[in-house]
């Protein structure tokens, strides 16, 4: 099996699905070249950010087209969507597998390195040479892009790696996000979180990071500076380390997540469920593999605010629960999320061997 890859594709967002390609198929079988997409035009720069093309070619000659769609919002691709013949998308909302028998649903994936910092600069500086007459992207984009990788990613083996938790401690980093949503939801559900976690006399490490006299921020939504006061407890504006962040996630005896941006899956999500945390979540707006993630078996589903306290209590103070829903977690994430089991349910989907 050859596996032809669009080298005009964004990489961070990306970076998932390749590991998952690179694990089944080795790299020497991954190839980077526009030539098998010359058929799917590209209009804009923009474009970069939405999604990769791939081509699976076997050894029969049978030729399968795959576009994976990354956005955060909900949207389908007409031109992706009639070029291909399987679309994953992460965030689909609900009632569209009904309308669309080509969609796919991977679930929710996160940023990983998986390569050295020479090795990251080198393969951009390639991929840019690759599609240069084509893209309609800067070299600049290119190289940050895959920059970004080195240093705010960091490999899957990392997020595996097993630590204690440490009781009644707490870890959460998040962003205070600007649009109507997110005053509404995630904002509020993070906010509100860390409440009830104060309240219940937990150890709070993190917190919410917040824009700093960002123009377009309060361009977007004027009361920003209002959550200066409200969650003044709780606010940051420096950014952690990545290797603080893993190591900190992994040792809070619970996390929690919400809908992010647009109400979609957040990296958050696929992290936790790899580290096979003891996950508290406002319930999710977009479609999840399977059969879906379950309340008491592998996440605690909170309705609303006013829940979150109940919540927080009962995962600190029951060791079992805990457990069931940390084991649960990762269990879900085996069978459905991982990267190679990824590409395999997709290629199974539209009945390719791999």
């Amino acid at each position: 099996m050859k596996v032809y890859i669009d080298p005009r594709t964004e990489y961070r967002y990306t970076s998932f699905y390749r590991l998952g390609l690179y694990k089944l198929f080795g790299k020497k079988n991954i190839i980077y070249s526009v030539k098998p997409f010359e058929d799917l035009k590209i209009t804009n720069a923009n474009q970069y950010g939405c999604g990769m093309e791939v081509v699976f070619d076997n050894e029969y000659g049978k030729i399968t087209k795959v576009y994976f769609d990354i956005k955060d919002v909900a949207e389908i691709e007409k031109d992706k969507y009639d070029w291909c013949d399987i679309y994953s998308k992460v965030n689909i909302k609900f009632e569209d597998l009904e309308k669309y028998d080509k969609l796919f649903v991977p679930g929710p994936n996160f940023a990983i390195r998986n390569r050295s910092l020479l090795g990251l600069l080198t393969f951009g500086l390639q991929n840019f040479l690759r599609g240069q007459s084509s893209s309609y992207q800067s070299f600049k984009r290119y190289i940050h892009d895959y920059l970004y990788i080195y240093v705010r990613r960091r490999s899957i083996k990392s997020y595996e790696k097993c630590i204690d938790v440490i009781p009644n401690y707490v870890f959460h980093a998040s962003t205070l996000w600007y649009n109507q949503f997110a005053k509404d939801c995630t904002n509020l559900y993070r906010g509100e979180f860390l409440k009830s976690c104060q309240y219940a006399g937990m150890h709070i490490e993190g917190g919410l990071y917040y824009l700093k006299d960002d123009p377009d921020v309060l361009a977007e939504m004027p009361d920003y500076p209002f959550y200066e006061e409200v969650y003044k407890d709780f606010i940051y504006d420096k950014r952690l380390s990545m290797d603080d962040y893993i190591k900190k996630t992994k040792e809070s005896i619970l996390v929690f997540n919400t809908p992010s941006v647009c109400g979609c899956h957040g990296w958050k999500l696929g992290e936790y469920l790899c580290m096979g945390k003891a996950i508290i979540s406002s319930p999710l707006l977009r479609e999840m593999p399977g059969e879906g993630l379950t309340h008491g078996k592998n996440i605690h589903i909170v309705n609303s605010p006013e829940e979150i306290y109940d919540a927080v209590v009962k995962i600190n103070s029951d060791a079992q629960y805990r457990k069931r829903l940390e084991d649960g977690a990762r269990r879900y994430y085996e069978k459905w999320i991982a990267p190679e089991i990824v590409i395999q349910r997709l290629l199974e989907k539209v009945g390719v061997q791999v």
